[in-house]
């Protein structure tokens, strides 16, 4: 396998996948609250939603949700090419108290 096929197959598996993830955010009422990433086409905004419940321990409130598509490559097939791009996902959440 040549060096250019090799480098294409890695810029496409970067532009597919992507590993959710969470980190905490300060929320304008001082609060923390939690961005949650779920990049990739292999990921959807479901991915980000089982993970903000994962880490609130069920119940959230979205604050902000943004879906945009960044970046792209063109990825050789025979003798066409097919343009992949990427797709950053990002909900903005507050952990809920549970309700008894």
């Amino acid at each position: 396998m040549s060096v250019g096929r090799m480098l294409t197959g890695l810029a496409l598996a970067v532009i597919l996948t992507g590993c959710v993830t969470e980190r905490p955010v300060s929320l304008p009422n001082g609060t923390q609250g939690w961005a949650v990433q779920c990049p990739g086409a292999a990921h959807d905004i479901s991915d980000c939603m089982n993970e903000a419940a994962r880490i609130c321990g069920g119940r959230y409130q979205i604050l902000d949700r943004d879906g945009s598509t960044v970046g792209g490559a063109a990825v050789a097939t025979g003798n066409s090419a097919v343009f992949m791009s990427g797709v950053h996902r990002t909900l903005i959440v507050s952990c809920q108290a549970s309700g008894g």
